[in-house]
């Protein structure tokens, strides 16, 4: 019996590691998904986002939206972009864990896992030219593109914008 109890605990680490992935950089499927999105606002104007899951870093959320800005500014013919707006959200989240009792969706907890999860949005503007070296908001699309493109592991393609 402990044999086959180590063997179901060994199964479920597997399990849970290839879950526990954190998030590429990717467009997001759907509304509230993990990736990214990119709103065009203005011809010059966009509102970004990344959202990672729990075994994405803050540090990996924010690095993957500065990324999807030089992203944007650089496919839109664009040299450095300025943000106006940037946010971090940190939402916690508990799993359970335990058995079932005999009566349907009545459970019993024994405990649990608490992770958590960050999302990062900006408003850019992108612009041509050299990034105004007394700006710390302008950043140079170039530059941040080549510092964080070897760092970002991809999954998928790129939406358009």
């Amino acid at each position: 019996m402990a044999q086959l109890t180590r063997w179901g605990a060994a199964m479920l680490a597997v399990l849970l590691a290839g879950c526990l992935a954190p998030t590429p950089f990717k467009p997001a499927e759907r509304r509230a998904s993990d990736g990214y999105t990119v709103e065009r606002l203005e011809p010059d104007h966009f509102r970004i986002g990344f959202a990672g899951n729990e075994a994405t870093s803050p540090q990996q959320v924010a690095d993957s939206l500065a990324y999807l800005a030089s992203q944007v500014t650089l496919r839109n013919d664009a040299d450095y972009f300025v943000v106006a707006v940037n946010k971090m959200a940190q939402a916690t989240t508990y799993h359970a864990m335990g058995g079932y009792s005999e009566d349907v969706y009545c459970c019993r907890v024994r405990g649990g896992v608490t992770g958590h999860e960050y999302e990062a949005s900006a408003e850019i503007t992108i612009r041509k030219g050299k990034a105004p070296p007394d700006d710390p908001a302008a950043h140079d699309a170039r530059e941040v593109a080549d510092s964080l493109g070897p760092r970002m592991k991809r999954g998928g393609g790129f939406s358009v914008y």
